[in-house]
């Protein structure tokens, strides 16, 4: 299964790339610019992972909600924990879940594992 990581720093993403890779899972790191969605529909990703801290990040995750390749996929997003504000926003929408910055890899794995057995069973 593939994961597409929207990370601010490469030693983040390179972590976040390492653990997805215990888990036997492709990952496709962006730290600058977001994927054109003609890339998101090759790549075909399972799931999506995103920090929240870039400004850029969350107009990224705007545009989601209006892209037919990627609305449907589950979505994990990870903040510091003053950005409330900013995971609030997005909780509404469908197949959207978060993690606080520390968060515990155990717990990242849970969700991670969670939604790919969630995209498996039941999301086409």
């Amino acid at each position: 299964m593939r994961v597409v990581v929207y990370e601010n720093t490469q030693d983040r993403a390179k972590l976040i790339q390492e653990l997805l890779k215990t888990y036997r899972y492709k990952t496709f790191l962006n730290t600058d610019q977001p994927l054109p969605p003609e890339k998101m529909k090759d790549i075909k990703p399972s799931l999506i992972i995103v920090n929240v801290n870039n400004p850029s990040h969350i107009e990224l995750l705007d545009s989601f909600k209006n892209n037919k390749h990627v609305h449907k996929i589950p979505v994990i997003l990870i903040s510091a924990p003053g950005s409330r504000e900013i995971l609030n926003r997005f909780h509404h929408l469908p197949y959207v879940d978060y993690l606080v910055e520390p968060f515990k890899i155990k717990n990242f794995r849970h969700l991670v594992e969670r939604w790919m057995t969630f995209r498996s069973m039941y999301i086409n």
